[in-house]
């Protein structure tokens, strides 16, 4: 701590932002207020407070660091904490006539690497824009009650006093509209207001707001801004936009600048633009320790939290969760918008259904353990087979993901290996196992929901005996589900395995076999996972898709896909869960889960989870949701 640098500030914003101080701190920086005894004097933008910042400085010979959002930020504008910082000891970028240290990096020249385009690709394909709050709506939706022309010319426009104008004003954006209308006579030309408000060219015919601009750029022939970064997003989109004013975005060869700034003669293709501004100007502060994640993780990580935002969009209702575990559910779903409600398990007369995610937590949820994740289906449940459902419908699309999306799910998929890392974490020795080639029995609650529906005729003991006759020479090992070993949920193990394994880590167990049977359970989907073989008696979520033996009286026509084992990670993973960070109580990506579990990240239960045996079997009818 003593060798952080003093960053003086002016402004209490500062300290009303603790997401702020620490990723300050985790660039080397402790915010002390005013500036008496530092280092530097902080200032945010250009803004009326940083006027008196700036002031100070040149006073006191001070050198100045300006701090502004990075080109992603957040959902709605403005809250919470920013996804990624922009620090320049130069300037600020949006000013072309301030040594902002963003142009000088540009003008080296910026060389583009795998992550960085992997980030990019991450970015067109999960649609994120610098705010994300846009309702999740296809473009043939009414737009203040016209459809949208398949063909248009895009008009950006600003709010007034926005430190990116530089000065310009309404006159301005009246002659950019003109401009825009003179090129495309024929054309018709529409204005995206911005996000936060009224701006310099309201009222005029205009897009409705609530648009995400990348459900757009298809139908857009031509985009004038002055300074928005919706201009950055659009040569991001494959687009030239012409330029009126002079942003960090113009005079590098990707747009027609009517006013060019001086001094930018580097000429750069779009990779080494985004390089330049999102990897090596900007930084990307962790949630927890503040310090610089990286460039890729930041857009893994705001793609979880946008998608699961346009999922939840309403006020959920809910219906058949358990007291204990609603404030924690809670976090995860929506909070405001149209009442939908929210039932747990196969509840078909709810808007939407929502289980116990496939990563869940430390510890079983019978033990009154919280989750810390989800699953959310507005079609059916992934448990019940006869009715389609969002994981179905992510499985089948999974073959078109893009390869950027593919690596990451296979870097998750090993970091779950090599962890140890499934549904509930326990920990338990392995025991010595017999010698011989290994079968593993994967047992279930009998008359547990996933068992109804898509293994309805089948117990333990059909699983065991099946899998005895196709393999009579193998060692049949058992695991009953661990709510029946903890005592928690009713049931006996069955017989005629040639051993019992209970109380032992089950990705540890399925290091040591060379296959799996079970009717329905999720372990047959951790071993695949683990390059284990994998037979089915009942038809799972994961089954029926080409990488499972199915065995099951029943098929899903529907079941059409053949994705391969990084695919079906991706849509059972990254796209189907709602995950919540236990550390900061937002919603995340899978990724920092696994952070947290591979640091042995523990949550405490309910005080009565931990009395006893019996105080657990008298909860369990509260709690079998």
């Amino acid at each position: 701590m003593n060798d952080l640098r003093r960053l003086g500030v002016l402004s209490l914003g500062f300290w009303r932002q603790r997401w702020l101080c620490d990723a300050l701190r985790g660039q080397g920086w402790r915010v002390v207020p005013g500036w008496q005894d530092c280092d530097a004097i902080g200032v945010w933008g250009r803004g009326g407070v940083a006027a008196r910042g700036i002031a100070m400085a040149q006073r006191r010979g001070l050198p100045l660091l300006t701090i502004e959002d990075s080109f992603l930020r957040s959902i709605h504008p403005g809250h919470g904490p920013a996804a990624g910082l922009i620090l320049d000891p130069g300037g600020v970028h949006y000013d072309a006539t301030s040594d902002s240290q963003v142009a000088a990096i540009l003008s080296a020249g910026p060389v583009p690497d795998g992550d960085t385009a992997d980030a990019l690709d991450l970015m067109r394909h999960h649609r994120l824009s610098k705010y994300n709050h846009w309702p999740d709506l296809p473009c043939s939706d009414l737009a203040k009650g016209a459809v949208l022309p398949d063909r248009f010319v895009l008009v950006v426009d600003q709010i007034a006093g926005d430190a990116a104008l530089s000065g310009a004003g309404r006159s301005d954006f009246a002659q950019m509209l003109a401009v825009a209308r003179q090129r495309n006579p024929e054309t018709p030309v529409l204005v995206r207001p911005h996000p936060s408000g009224r701006g310099l060219l309201t009222p005029a015919p205009a897009l409705p707001f609530a648009v995400n601009p990348w459900d757009i750029w298809s139908r857009v022939t031509e985009v004038h801004v002055h300074s928005s970064q919706l201009g950055l997003e659009a040569v991001l989109a494959g687009h030239r936009p012409v330029v009126h004013g002079r942003p960090i975005y113009a005079g590098w060869g990707l747009s027609e600048d009517l006013n060019p700034p001086a001094g930018r003669t580097a000429q750069l293709d779009m990779a080494q633009l985004f390089a330049g501004l999102m990897r090596d100007a900007s930084i990307w502060p962790d949630p927890v320790t503040g310090r610089d994640r990286g460039l890729l993780r930041a857009v893994e990580d705001l793609a979880a939290v946008v998608e699961a935002h346009r999922r939840t969009n309403g006020r959920s209702r809910l219906r058949n969760v358990s007291a204990w575990k609603r404030a924690r559910v809670a976090r995860m779903l929506g909070r405001t918008g149209a009442p939908v409600t929210v039932g747990w398990g196969p509840d078909h007369t709810a808007d939407v259904r929502i289980e116990d995610g496939f990563i869940r937590s430390r510890g079983l949820g019978a033990a009154l353990v919280p989750p810390v994740s989800l699953i959310h289906d507005r079609r059916g449940i992934h448990f019940d087979p006869t009715r389609p459902s969002d994981l179905e419908a992510y499985i089948a699309a999974s073959p078109d993901l893009p390869a950027a999306a593919l690596r990451r799910a296979a870097r998750l998929r090993q970091r779950l290996v090599a962890g140890g890392i499934g549904k509930y974490n326990l920990s338990g020795a392995l025991p010595a196992l017999p010698q011989g080639r290994r079968i593993l029995i994967a047992g279930q609650v009998p008359g547990d929901a996933s068992v109804r529906c898509g293994g309805p005729n089948v117990t333990d003991a059909d699983v065991i005996a099946m899998a005895r006759e196709a393999e009579p020479d193998a060692v049949l090992l058992y695991k009953p589900h661990p709510d029946i070993v903890a005592g928690l949920r009713s049931g006996a193990p069955a017989e005629g395995a040639d051993m019992i394994v209970g109380q032992v880590s089950l990705p540890a167990l399925l290091d040591q076999v060379q296959g799996l049977w079970t009717n329905t359970s999720l372990a047959g989907f951790e071993a695949l996972l683990r390059g284990v073989p994998v037979t089915c008696l009942g038809l799972p979520f994961y089954a029926g898709w080409g990488l499972t033996e199915d065995r099951a009286d029943i098929s899903v026509s529907r079941r059409r896909a053949r994705p391969d084992l990084d695919m079906l990670t991706h849509a059972t993973l990254i796209d189907y869960p709602i995950y919540l960070d236990p550390q900061t109580l937002r919603r995340c990506g899978p990724e920092r889960v696994v952070s947290w579990l591979e640091a042995g990240g523990r949550e405490p239960s309910v005080p009565l989870a931990g009395q006893g045996r019996m105080l657990s079997r008298l909860l369990r009818y509260a709690t079998r949701t």
